[in-house]
């Protein structure tokens, strides 16, 4: 399948109102994975005004019947065609074949939970009658969609994120307007195109745009006081500028933005359990994702050791061609994000942190490439220990004291999406648990995306939930309706 790059409004692909295309890069070599219409503010004012239309003159919202079947329609074209979502999300963000999978089967699988809970939600509840303030009255609730929702993805999975955002916004009768990342628009355009042709959409549903610059579309779907609600997975400096922009007109706004997780070495640990799950859940997707494990916090006790046992794995990680299937490292997104990368790192390296292993450019001349890198004897406020590197690039906290300095060294940071806890005792890993600032923890060899699970951040890491019924509320109005009883 030719990739599509156009953009997808009111039910048909069109190119960009101005004529531009930009040209899609493959991280692995900078070939031409394909090109996309470069949309402009007019561009998307009219995804909005076609979301609007089908959010106010068509039975989408109330019709839950007719939206299960699209969505089941939607889900089966895409099992049908995940081979040509995984070829044109390979070309254009670098996924490493064998991670693909989870990018992929596992979340059009996941979409029957979804498309389950349309028809098993409570949308209209009755409360009977109460005496309080004024007469007695019944009391009926109803779930009622928003009505236009603006999605903002990001690159590093965007099959998942672009999913997860179509998915919940159209299962709740939302209408929605898609905005790609600029390095990764492809993977939009071929679901909205496998949306067009296999299923029973609506015009005006379901809307797709990509823009050579991601502000000015951004700024233009975010000004617009016809979209009711905003979703945005992304980092928390545009995040908060989104939110500043939704506080305009009081419009909804949900953030996932980004973590800096840490992942606790306790002193009890079995580290033939923890090592190989503390390498993976950082070097995942090329490190390239915002729940990784990437701030290893040591006790002192087992320091040395886990040093020792990281240099051996990540030195042996398998890193280079995302299309080898022995391949578990593969290119980073852009030459921008590279060098952003390497300066954290020689940052770290100049003010004393030892470099382990990696910590430089490697791979061929063509491309984006960063060898698998340990960054060991980092203070836990040094710049490389708070910030968000989005890499292969692990960095290590060592502790000394009892569990209260596990927990206070692993919630220093402003940010708080996930956190990880290696030690032996299940009694123990719990009391920490409930103490982590963070909206998921994974303890042992354990990983909480599900789709019937709520994920999301405390801190700078956002406001709201994904998945569950409590992200499928998060796209919906409780209206209570009183009648005389």
């Amino acid at each position: 399948m030719t990739p599509e790059g156009r953009l997808y409004i009111d039910g048909e692909f069109r190119e960009a109102a101005g004529g531009g295309r930009f040209e899609v890069l493959n991280p692995a070599d900078e070939s031409p994975a394909g090109t996309a219409a470069d949309g402009q503010p007019e561009d998307v004012a009219a995804a909005v005004g076609a979301a609007r239309r089908a959010a106010d003159e068509t039975s989408w919202p109330t019709e839950h019947a007719f939206r299960e079947r699209v969505l089941r329609q939607l889900q089966d074209a895409l099992r049908e065609e995940r081979a040509a979502a995984a070829s044109i999300q390979i070309a254009e963000a670098g996924t490493p074949v064998s991670n693909i999978a989870a990018h992929i089967d596992v979340m059009i699988e996941d979409m029957s939970f979804f498309n389950d809970l349309i028809g098993r939600f409570p949308w209209e509840r009755g409360f009977g009658p109460h005496q309080g303030v004024g007469p007695r009255s019944n009391r009926h609730v109803r779930y009622e969609p928003y009505g236009v929702v603006g999605a903002i993805t990001p690159w590093n999975a965007p099959f998942m994120t672009d999913l997860w955002k179509i998915q919940h916004a159209l299962a709740t009768g939302n209408t929605i307007v898609l905005k790609t990342a600029p390095d990764t628009p492809l993977t939009g355009a071929f679901i909205a195109r496998i949306a067009h042709e296999r299923t029973d959409l609506p015009p005006g549903v379901l809307n797709v745009i990509s823009s050579r610059d991601k502000a000015i579309a951004g700024e233009a779907l975010t000004g617009d006081q016809r979209v009711d609600m905003f979703h945005f997975t992304g980092s928390p400096a545009v995040g908060q500028r989104i939110y500043e922009r939704g506080a305009v007109g009081i419009r909804k706004v949900c953030l996932e933005l980004g973590g800096k997780s840490a992942n606790i070495i306790l002193d009890d640990a079995d580290l033939a359990v923890a090592m190989p799950m503390t390498v993976g859940m950082c070097m995942s997707n090329s490190g390239q994702g915002c729940a990784l494990a990437t701030r290893l916090v040591v006790h002192a006790s087992r320091y040395d050791e886990v040093l020792d046992a990281l240099t051996a794995a990540v030195g042996a990680l398998p890193w280079g061609d995302p299309t080898d299937p022995a391949t578990f490292v593969g290119p980073i997104i852009n030459a921008a994000q590279l060098a952003r990368m390497e300066g954290l790192v020689d940052r770290a390296r100049d003010a004393g942190a030892r470099v382990l292993v990696g910590g430089r450019r490697g791979g061929s001349p063509r491309g984006f490439w960063y060898e698998p890198t340990v960054v060991a004897d980092v203070d836990e406020n040094a710049e490389l220990a708070q910030t968000e590197v989005f890499g292969p690039v692990l960095t290590v906290v060592r502790y000394d004291g009892d569990d209260d300095e596990a927990v206070r060294v692993a919630n220093n940071s402003r940010y708080g999406l996930s956190s990880y806890i290696q030690t032996r005792d299940p009694d123990r890993a719990l009391r920490l648990a409930h103490r982590m600032k963070a909206g998921t923890v994974n303890v042992g060899p354990s990983f909480y995306l599900s789709p019937d699970t709520p994920f999301g951040g405390y801190g700078i890491s956002g406001v709201g939930r994904e998945h569950g019924e409590d992200g499928f509320r998060e796209y919906l109005q409780a209206k209570t309706i009183a009648t005389p009883a």
